[in-house]
This record gives C-alpha cells, structure tokens and sequence, in this order.
C-alpha cells in the first residue's frame, strides 16, 4: 500500500524500536519521517525518511509538525530521553494531532539479584560505597558526576567516547548493544567489577550485564525511570497503530 499524505507521522526515534516501527507504519500505509536526536554520529538509520537534531524546543517542533502536516507523534525515544517526550507531548496537545509513546517494558530484579533502587545519577553516586570498583553503562553525558568520587575505580562503557579526560583509576570502553552473558561475565570477572550502576532501559538488548551481575553476585545500582504524568504509553507496535488516524 502506498503512504498517503493525510497519513504523515512523526517519529521520535534512537532505539531499535523506532526502526522497527517505522518498517511496520510504512508497511500500513503511513508516510513516515523519523527524527533522530544527532548525538550519535553513526546511528542506525531507520526507513523513511530522516532529519537529524533538535527541533529547538515545543515552539520549533509546532513548526515543524504544522509545516508537514503531521497528523501524529509516536514517541519511541529511549526511556531516559525525558526533555524529547515532555516536548513532543506538549507539541502534540498544542497542535491537536495523536500521540503516543512506545515504551518498553522495565527491568525487575528477578531472584539472587541484589538491586538498589534510587531516582537519579546523582543519587547513584551518592549511592556508591567507599572504594567500590563501578561498572557504569548510563552512557556518557552523565560519567562527569561519577568524577567528583576520587575513591571511586570506575570502568564506563558508551556507544561513542565521553567527552572529558579520562581520570586515574578509570577505564573507558566503547560498545554498541547487543551484548553477550559471556562476554559480560568475562568483562566483569577481567576488572573485578562489584557494583554495576545502570539505568532502567529495559529491553533484551542490554539485558545480559543484568544476567552477569547476577551469577557474579554483584551488587546493581538500578537508577529508576523519569515519571511524566498524562502520558498515554503502550508495549507493541499493533496499540501505537489504535491510536494513529486512519489506522
């Protein structure tokens, strides 16, 4: 089926379920364009078409969807992408058009997992016992926090290098998902890893270093998802698609 032009939808994209679900709507009958945020510089592009960076807030993604026609939002950005889901809901209250977020499901500490639960990164290093060698796959923006502990041995893992001087007693490692339980098990085992801080990203993609932790006995410093009120949030591909027009 061809897409149609009253069918325009707007994708907030970054994670394999965006790509997925670009594939499924254009299969539907959608036009489809996928926003990517640009912090990666070499994503895996999605089908469709594309545009990279910032909208410039709520005011420049109203434009935006008023200059394309949108007629819908589906937010498939990563759970932790807070400031893009709290825009593009606003955008789409302000412009009356659909909007639904695709959310994957949480993690959930399963048995002989020893998890502690806190609300940020900040809370997570305050969270660190005195001399703790740290695991920390929250990406790379935030790492700078974990620097203000000097006690602290840290290796950290991101898709691309973080932007800042790599501090004594720190390893820097660069990996892209999905990873293997073997590897991560040999990973943690080669550094004498004992606390593993991550953020609750859920999925199977980076779920094996959750597996890991567990058969080593290491402690997890779960960091807890931003909550935003009135969102409308669904699991699969088939509930976006209810509330999408024209469906």
């Amino acid at each position: 089926m061809g897409a149609r032009d009253n069918k325009r939808i707007l994708i907030l994209g970054g994670t394999g379920e965006a790509r997925r679900l670009a594939v499924m709507l254009l299969e539907a009958g959608y036009s489809v364009v996928t926003s990517l945020a640009g912090v990666t510089s070499d994503p895996m592009l999605p089908k469709g078409e594309i545009r990279t960076g910032d909208f410039g807030g709520v005011e420049g993604l109203v434009e935006f969807i008023t200059a394309e026609k949108i007629v819908g939002i589906v937010d498939a950005t990563h759970p932790f992408a807070e400031q893009i889901t709290r825009q593009g809901f606003e955008a789409a209250k302000q412009t009356k058009i659909s909007y639904v977020r695709m959310e994957r499901r949480p993690w959930k500490p399963l048995a002989k997992e020893r998890w502690r639960l806190v609300a940020d990164v900040d809370a997570a290093v305050k969270a660190l016992r005195k001399d703790a060698r740290v695991f920390v796959t929250i990406g790379r923006k935030a790492l700078p926090k974990f620097a203000e502990r000097d006690d602290l041995s840290v290796m950290a893992r991101s898709i691309e290098a973080p932007e800042m001087e790599e501090p004594e007693n720190w390893r820097f490692i660069l990996g892209r998902p999905p990873f293997s339980i073997e590897d991560e098990v040999e990973l943690m085992r080669q550094n004498k890893i004992d606390t593993l801080v991550t953020n609750n990203a859920g999925g199977k993609a980076v779920a094996a270093k959750l597996q890991a932790a567990r058969e080593l006995g290491i402690e997890v410093i779960m960091i807890e998802r931003p909550i935003i009120d009135g969102i409308r949030k669904v699991r699969s591909v088939d509930q976006v698609l209810r509330f999408l027009p024209g469906a």
